[in-house]
């Protein structure tokens, strides 16, 4: 595979999945190696077959099973090599998908090799990533390529296949893979009528290998259970304990215990029934934990979702799962809907109830967690008590969690992960320790709940791990830190090890439709490449496949798909879609496999996320489908038109740009958008043009609008000067004493709004910013404001509140609030 510090070049998706593209530009190669390995007797009986039998040169047959190990490695069915023919060099470019068979195949390379000249120039793209010569011309003789590979000996007698590569470019191992692959792919020749999706292309090696990374520990009896049985055990034997700490107050188990008992009579009293699904809108606090409980505790299912999301998407998601109630602080969060709304407080409150139904089973619904979706329609995940209850009892073993623990909880209930904190804690007898939403993006309080309540373990995203790692750090009481949702940088990671030292660093990777959690990596476990996202959890396997659903080698792109008994039972009212990506596999546990959308590959150190295979994206956690943005937008007022693209912003993450057209302009359409789209749906930035740039198929030019996305936003920053720079400079005059201090306060004053302009354009990448430009609508976020607010304290020494920079996000509101006046 190509070594980290040596970014992969190509065509297409190629340019970011395949390892044999290599950077011939820049410095210099240093290092060169070699690994031989003897064709198998399977291998030459195919080589002398169909060269001797077709009159084509055994270098043919090569360059043909070398093309289709080539096109997996580069999961592109069009590839090209680099031949060296004793009359020189040619590039071959192979349409895999155009040949039947290997016969085929073979044929058509020999047709486009006895055609060509040694001039022909190489087509941009080629790149020489793999050269394939003989003893008389041996393929190291060309300079630049990534892999090199000679055929030699003579015919009839013992074969060699040599692999030469810089050591600067590619790893071992994985030389070693592709000499395995080629000589597989040689031996599935002998039947040169066959179909060519047919020939095997991994080593019996290398399939051992990848079913064993990608089987874990599977348990005949496993220990799931229910989301609640776990809890129960606790309440029963440890009444006292405390379970959750909610500001200054602190509620027991058996406290909580009781609570969700009345919430699950009440809801009884209700009408609420086995299998009955309900909403909650509910913020962070423990009343809204002993809710979840006792919905549970009932019975029923139940559906979060967060408190800021568009009534009208509520409306939908409501009527969507059949919601028979929902618990919120009032009917006015939902908006106008026919579903009967009941006050937290209103079910928590003490007083005699109906008994609580019996416990819930293995195979009822648990929750119903909604992503966004394609169409414009977010959808429902259906989870089991039994697929939750698989992942959580790995959790509570793999995270070291008993009574000691203090898990800071710190995403929205609205998330899959905030099951995993709940009830992984709460079945194992430690603390829930609740960072309410207005605390989590404020570094200071943080830091003061961890050094309050000791916190040992704490999940959040990388992204905004980055953001609060220092007030996490200053306490010093941390065992574990998870980070899961978003991709982890590498200089992430450094920086935990150098400020939390003796604190673990474990990364979670699961879509929701597996139950939170699929893989994880323990980064006390030092890489030699990449930071991998780890090795299946229990009672879950993780196959990598190509297009055509067969496996595929380690090192070679593929879709992650996943099987156990952590699966989602699918998508609520939505069976075709359930079909399309949980598919049939009757070798597998429960029979079936998900398909995520997700590229990787497998290293000797686990699996590798590579991206996506379709237009999904992570925003700051938070699952996005691009079809679904799109569509919102269309759907506004004077919109006619729109496009969107997932540009890497000014600070590193993920962004959306909109390109609009219609009679709308940017800062309206981005109002609007507020009102019908969850915040990480809004795209940072708009802009409205006159008509969409189309390619010369007439469809949309993604490329060009690309280009646009990425200059608007890599805008440098510069401090523009204020009008008084550009005056003539007015006589001097001796000061009036009595004005003195009038003048030193304005001088102060425009000091201060020229750092404070300073930094919002620099933390947004702008040119300027203007005294009242909202910093959301220059494509702000949350993050982002803890990070400007962050930089103006170490240039100003002030300290600006982030619920005040909220209430007024502009230049002007922050010199007031710093308390300068505008």
């Amino acid at each position: 595979m190509i070594r980290e510090n040596v970014p992969p070049t190509g065509a297409g998706v190629a340019r970011e999945l395949t390892p044999l593209r290599a950077r011939l530009t820049g410095p210099g190669i240093t290092g060169r190696a070699e690994e031989s390995l003897p064709l198998t007797d399977a291998a030459r009986r195919a080589l002398d077959r169909i060269a001797g039998g077709r009159a084509v040169e055994e270098l043919v047959v090569v360059v043909a099973a070398a093309a289709v190990v080539l096109a997996a490695a580069e999961a592109q069915e069009q590839v090209s090599v680099n031949v060296l023919d004793p009359r020189g060099p040619f590039v071959c470019t192979v349409d895999i998908a155009a040949a039947q068979s290997p016969r085929d195949l073979v044929l058509a390379i020999d047709t486009e090799l006895r055609a060509a000249r040694p001039a022909d120039p190489a087509p941009p793209e080629a790149a020489f990533a793999l050269s394939v010569g003989t003893e008389r011309r041996p393929a190291k003789e060309v300079a630049g390529t990534a892999l090199q590979l000679t055929l030699t000996g003579a015919p009839g007698g013992p074969r060699t296949l040599t692999a030469g590569f810089s050591t600067s470019l590619l790893e071992q191992w994985w030389a070693e893979v592709v000499l395995r692959s080629l000589i597989t792919v040689l031996e599935g020749f002998n039947e040169p009528g066959r179909s060519l999706t047919d020939v095997e292309l991994m080593a019996p090696q290398d399939r051992a290998a990848v079913l064993d990374q990608g089987c874990g520990h599977f348990q005949e009896s496993h220990e799931a259970g229910t989301l609640l049985s776990p809890f129960l055990r606790q309440a029963a034997e440890n009444p006292d304990a405390v379970a959750v700490v909610d500001g200054d107050d602190e509620i027991s188990y058996g406290m909580l215990a009781q609570q969700m008992d009345l919430v699950a009579g009440r809801l009884r009293e209700r009408g609420v029934a086995r299998g009955d699904r309900v909403a909650t809108v509910l913020g962070k606090s423990a009343d809204a934990v002993a809710v979840s409980l006792g919905i549970l505790r009932a019975g029923a299912a139940y559906v979060p979702l967060p408190a800021d999301l568009p009534k009208d998407r509520i409306a939908f998601i409501l009527a969507d799962a059949e919601c028979v109630l929902a618990v919120a602080e009032g009917p006015t969060a939902l908006g106008g809907t026919s579903v009967p709304v009941v006050p937290p407080t209103e079910l928590t409150a003490p007083g005699t109830v109906l008994a609580p139904a019996d416990e819930p089973a293995t195979d009822d619904l648990a929750y119903v967690i909604y992503t966004s979706g394609s169409t414009g329609r977010p959808k429902g995940v259906l989870i089991r008590h039994g697929a939750i209850g698989s992942y959580l009892a790995w959790k509570r073993r793999y995270h070291d969690l008993g009574p000691e623990t203090r898990l800071l909880q710190v995403p929205s209930f609205a998330f899959d992960s905030s099951v995993s904190d709940l009830f992984s804690v709460l079945g194992s007898g430690g603390r829930l320790i609740l960072l309410s939403e207005a605390d989590r993006l404020q570094p200071q309080r943080v830091r003061a709940l961890v050094e309050r309540t000791g916190a040992t373990h704490i999940t959040l995203v990388p992204s905004l791990y980055a953001v609060l790692i220092d007030a996490l750090a200053a306490p010093g009481c941390l065992r574990l830190v998870t980070v899961a949702g978003e991709a982890t940088p590498a200089e992430l990671v450094e920086r935990h090890r150098r400020l939390l030292p003796g604190t673990r660093l474990v990364n979670e990777y699961g879509p929701t439709e597996n139950s939170v959690g699929a893989t994880a990596f323990d980064y006390d476990d030092r890489p030699q490449h990449g930071f991998p996202i780890g090795r299946p959890i229990d009672n879950t396997a993780v196959y990598v496949l190509d297009g055509k659903g067969r496996m595929v080698p380690p090192g070679f792109p593929g879709e992650i798909q996943l099987a156990g008994p952590g699966l989602a039972a699918g998508y609520l009212n939505r069976p075709e879609l359930t079909a399309e990506v949980f598919v049939t596999a009757a070798q597998e546990p429960g029979g079936r496999r998900y398909r995520t959308g997700d590229r990787g590959w497998w290293t000797p150190n686990g699996l590798e996320f590579l991206g996506r295979g379709d237009s999904q994206v992570k925003i700051h956690g938070n699952r996005v489908e691009i079809g679904d943005v799109e569509a919102g937008l269309c759907a506004l007022p004077g919109v006619h038109s729109a496009v969107v693209l997932p540009v890497t912003g000014p600070d590193g993450a993920l962004t959306l740009v909109g390109f609009l057209t219609g009679t709308v302009d940017a800062g309206t359409a981005r109002a609007a958008a507020r009102s019908v789209l969850p915040s990480s749906m809004v795209p940072g930035r708009m802009e409205v043009l006159d008509v969409l740039p189309l390619t010369r198929n007439g469809k949309v030019d993604r490329a060009v609008l690309a280009d646009r996305a990425a200059v608007e936003l890599s805008a440098p920053a510069r401090r523009q000067p204020g009008p008084a720079a550009e005056q003539e400079p007015a006589a001097a005059q001796e000061p009036d004493a009595a004005q003195e201090p009038a003048v030193a306060q304005g001088a102060a004053l425009e000091s201060l709004q020229d750092t404070v302009s300073l930094v919002f354009a620099e933390t947004l990448a702008l040119a300027e910013v203007g005294l009242d430009d909202d910093f959301f609508d220059l494509g702000g976020h949350s993050l982002m404001a803890v990070m400007l607010l962050t930089e103006l304290e170490s240039r100003t020494g002030m300290q600006t509140d982030l619920d005040a920079f909220f209430a007024e996000p502009t230049v002007a509101g922050v010199c007031r609030t710093m308390g300068g006046v505008v």
